[in-house]
């Protein structure tokens, strides 16, 4: 890219200000870009007018350092070279009215009219001391082409994705073991069928796997196959219904198992894209010798369309 040349339209306010102006000026040149500035491109016994003409004529951008008094002596025609640039610039502007060849900024404002009324439909950028340092940023990115928050790369439509391609899910087995239901409350012995229990039916079917741990807690596990991830939800979460993004990142993914207690909650996608939310609502073992009289009761819900939110289907 070619190196950028900048014209600086502002307003001789006070010795505090042209120094400001040139300080900024500075940074521009040591950041490569050629600033054309009167205070070191005037000499004595310039001609001010074809300064301003060639000057605006040769720039690629033309920087407007709006300050109060810059604003009315712009919107002023009849005030000096702030009103003969304005006019130059107002000329080029109507030739090409999708130009945002012109950059306002805005420092030392406070009115209300923060840009002279011919550049009021542009976007301007903030100088003041807390917003300095982003603006400058903005700034010299838009001088040289860049962008400072580059679009990110666009994905497909998450309903154009193919289910991934799984065995079809049949309940040939006993209603013991199994609840077609999208939402429900079911108690089951967790070790009965190697602690295998299905919800769900078709696309939302869903393999939980389970295993007796200590008093008043189970395992669940990641390993069935019709399964694609596993995440904890922190207990702040009390119910289903609270749970507003299954994908939330504070939730807690497991790569294999989890030990879950008596009022914490699971989120469960299976390979279909759907997910699962259950909430163990009771543990209950018995003696080693009698565990075919063990309980788990959970309360689920399996979201319909694929959707990140419980709230709306609890």
């Amino acid at each position: 890219m070619q190196v950028p040349k900048v014209f600086f339209s502002y307003s001789h306010d006070s010795e505090e200000h042209k120094a400001w102006v040139l300080a900024l000026a500075t940074r521009l040149e040591e950041n490569g870009v050629a600033v054309t500035l009167d205070q070191w491109d005037l000499g004595a016994g310039d001609d001010l007018p074809y300064f301003m003409e060639s000057g605006l004529t040769d720039a690629d951008r033309v920087v407007l350092i709006c300050t109060e008094s810059y604003v009315k002596k712009a919107n002023d025609m009849r005030n000096g070279g702030v009103g003969y640039e304005k006019m130059i610039i107002t000329a080029q502007i109507m030739t090409d009215l999708g130009s945002n060849r012109v950059i306002p900024i805005v420092v030392n404002n406070d009115s209300q009219n923060k840009t002279p009324t011919f550049v009021s439909s542009k976007l301007y950028l903030s100088f003041e001391p807390l917003d300095y340092e982003n603006s400058y940023c903005e700034l010299i990115s838009n001088l040289w082409g860049k962008s400072v928050k580059p679009r990110p790369k666009r994905g497909s439509s998450p309903f154009a994705r193919e289910a991934s391609p799984i065995a079809p899910i049949t309940f040939d087995m006993p209603a013991s073991f199994s609840n077609p239901a999208t939402k429900s409350k079911v108690t089951v012995n967790p070790t009965d069928n190697n602690g295998q229990y299905w919800v769900g039916e078709g696309e939302m079917a869903f393999e939980l796997n389970w295993s007796r741990c200590s008093s008043g807690s189970i395992w669940i596990y990641n390993k069935p196959e019709s399964i694609h991830s596993l995440s904890i939800v922190p207990r702040s979460f009390k119910e289903i219904s609270e749970i507003d993004d299954a994908t939330d990142p504070s939730f807690y993914l497991e790569e294999q198992c989890s030990n879950l207690e008596v009022g914490e909650i699971a989120i469960l996608q299976n390979t279909n894209g759907y997910y699962l939310a259950l909430k163990i609502e009771q543990v209950l073992y018995r003696s080693r010798h009698d565990d075919d009289k063990d309980e788990l009761t959970i309360s689920y819900v399996i979201a319909p369309a694929k959707s990140t939110s419980f709230s709306k289907h609890v």
